[in-house]
């Protein structure tokens, strides 16, 4: 039996899709399963991560997890869930750890993998870079007005769809050699965000407006819905942004596919941006 938390997610749903289309056992963990909507034959299992009496009974019989770490993070899951028979956690991790632990956002992910493997599980991270889906993030700005405001919009970016990096945690669960491994999930093609507004206005038949705020301004913005530790983090990652500007072929080794496109992508979602 696989378990995968954040079931209901960006990641976690497309996962749990991988799974039981390939025939596997799956357990989809949600806070809560019945508005969940799960695939035909896909156990809903009533749990929470942060939460730790609500998992005894959805880790029971489960041999493989899919772990997303909640954003407020809470590194006891891998230990419980070994101690309940998993023999086998696969992590989504991020690019970022790369940076090191002084920024706050690579710092949670180094502890989530250092979690891991002090469980005594055998694990699998995987760690994708930017997400296509960010871009869902100016959909109210080009509903409104058609123009996208942003910092960094001229940052080079290997942006991965979040059904690739499913589909590298699901081979990853389901077959073997996978045990020990670390696997840096890009898109096919390094891009900026400019580029991406260009491509979601093609798909929309329109011409999008782009204007590159100045960062000060976009600081202040983001201090309004986030903590201080976290804005200066991924102010930090883009000063960094050359070291994740490298295309890699990780996908299509572990799934055997070429991951899919941001034009790809623009086309299947674009009804979210009208």
């Amino acid at each position: 039996m696989i378990l995968v938390t954040g079931a209901t997610g960006t990641v976690g749903r497309h996962v749990v899709r991988e799974l039981q289309m390939a025939g596997h056992d799956v357990r989809a963990l949600s806070r809560n399963p019945e508005k969940a909507n799960f695939p035909e034959g896909v156990q809903a299992a009533a749990g929470d991560l942060m939460k730790t009496d609500t998992l005894p009974r959805a880790l029971d019989g489960v041999d493989k997890v899919f772990w997303i770490l909640p954003l407020a993070a809470d590194f006891n899951f891998p230990r419980i869930a070994r101690q309940h028979g998993v023999r086998h956690i696969v992590l989504l991790s991020a690019s970022a750890v790369e940076v090191g632990a002084d920024n706050a956002i690579a710092r949670i992910h180094l502890q989530a993998e250092q979690a891991v493997r002090e469980s005594g599980a055998a694990w699998t991270f995987l760690r994708p870079g930017a997400f296509m889906t960010n871009a869902f993030q100016w959909a109210p700005s080009i509903r409104s007005d058609g123009v996208v405001r942003i910092p960094f919009g001229d940052i080079s970016a290997p942006a991965v769809d979040s059904r690739d990096i499913a589909a590298v945690a699901a081979k990853a669960l389901s077959s073997d050699g996978h045990e020990g491994k670390t696997y840096t999930l890009t898109g096919p093609e390094s891009i900026t965000a400019r580029d991406q507004v260009r491509i979601l206005g093609d798909a929309m038949g329109r011409n999008l407006g782009f204007e590159t705020i100045p960062s000060d301004i976009a600081r202040d913005h983001m201090l309004r819905h986030m903590p201080v530790h976290i804005v200066e983090a991924l102010f930090d990652l883009n000063r960094h942004a050359g070291a994740f500007a490298n295309v890699l072929p990780t996908v299509e080794e572990v799934t055997g596919r070429t991951p899919l496109s941001f034009k790809q992508w623009a086309i299947d979602h674009i009804d979210s941006f009208r």
